[in-house]
């Protein structure tokens, strides 16, 4: 700085940076007016040297280390909307508060795709779902936003019709949405929606909505059922355990019970597939109990508690059977089922009527202490 104000005596700029000082320390409404004006006007001037820049340059950053919130934030506003504002400057303000760097988040267009995404690294939520709504965003822009997970970034992403999405980040954006139904809506309103990600909507959104999709796509039942395997594939991609379930897989089973779709036949092809931990959220979601409860269930009493579950549920016994059979890596210390306790089991499940057990499982979730007490042998 004393270079600075050493080349304001020896050059005579026509910045007086006293003066400009001055305004910032009297921290009046009256002076930050004018502080900001001054600013404003110098980087109109075209007539400035490129040290009387430097010198406005200098004395913006040290006001932006020592200004007040509301100060910062009036340059911003102003400087945002300017042309010739070095980066420098503008990328101070944008890494600053929310409240500075909405200002330049929005409206600033030098701002190059780099820099918004060191921005979204660096950043957190609020600076993330400013960035979302800026103007014409691109593809690599969209990718860093929709990497984030957050559901509000993603909301203002897929509202903003400026911004461009390619099909990857549709794709994304469709796995994105079975973590909050308020994506799926205005998800469905982009032109980028295609058949595939229509499809892969239709797996998991409301009843109205899979209307609004069969008006508008081609639904075949098989690409259906592709494209539910392919979804299930990529959800359990990430599991390292029957019971590491996503809360994905969780909506998925909560969008299946909603439009009364969880069914034996579809546990017993969700256990076909190998896909144990959907198949958790499936049963879990059916009757209602949290998963750790419905882990506890399955696991203990080599398989009773199962029966009693499945039998609340009004499964029959054919179809209790497979899913006793197939689900035996979860209520079973081998791989196989023991064909004798397999043949209790059944003799146990036949003698509990759905009414015993639907009171059993409701005593469970009210106090899953109850849960210690022993199962009575056959």
């Amino acid at each position: 700085m004393d270079i600075v104000l050493e080349d304001i005596k020896n050059n005579k700029p026509k910045i007086d940076a006293k003066r400009l000082l001055g305004y910032a320390k009297d921290k009046s409404e009256e002076s930050y007016a004018k502080l900001t004006e001054e600013i404003s006007e110098v980087y109109n001037d075209d007539s400035l040297t490129e040290i009387e820049k430097q010198i406005a340059n200098d004395i913006l950053l040290l006001l932006l280390q020592q200004a007040e919130l509301d100060l910062r934030e009036a340059l911003s506003e102003r400087l945002s909307v300017q042309d010739n504002v070095p980066l420098e400057l503008i990328l101070r303000l944008a890494h600053d508060e929310i409240a500075v760097a909405s200002h330049v988040l929005l409206n600033n267009k030098d701002l190059s795709d780099l820099d918004l995404a060191t921005l979204v690294q660096d950043n957190g939520p609020q600076h993330w779902r400013a960035i979302a709504q800026r103007e014409d965003i691109g593809e690599t822009v969209s990718s860093n936003l929709i990497e984030t997970g957050d559901i509000e970034t993603a909301i203002n992403l897929v509202e903003n019709l400026t911004a461009t999405l390619s099909t990857e980040n549709m794709q994304d954006l469709s796995l994105l949405a079975l973590k909050s139904e308020q994506l799926h809506k205005p998800l469905l309103s982009r032109p980028e929606v295609s058949n595939d990600i229509a499809l892969s909507l239709y797996v998991f959104v409301s009843q109205n909505l899979r209307r609004h999709i069969l008006d508008r796509y081609n639904i075949n039942r098989d690409l259906l059922d592709k494209t539910l395997d392919g979804l299930l594939e990529e959800l359990h991609a990430v599991c390292f355990d029957s019971w590491d379930i996503t809360p994905e897989m969780i909506n998925l089973a909560k969008a299946f019970k909603e439009r009364d779709e969880i069914s034996s036949g579809l546990l017993i092809k969700t256990l076909r597939r190998g896909q144990l931990p959907f198949f958790a959220a499936l049963i879990s979601t059916w009757i209602d109990v949290d998963v750790d409860i419905m882990k506890k269930i399955v696991e203990r009493d080599q398989g009773k508690s199962f029966a009693i579950a499945c039998r609340a549920l009004g499964i029959v016994k054919s179809e209790f059977a497979t899913l006793y059979l197939l689900s035996g890596t979860l209520h079973s210390n081998t791989k196989d089922v023991d064909q004798n306790n397999l043949l209790q089991i059944i003799k146990f499940f036949e003698k509990i009527t759905v009414e015993d057990a639907q009171k059993i499982i409701y005593s469970w979730k009210k106090k899953p202490e109850l849960m210690d007490n022993p199962i009575d042998t056959v």
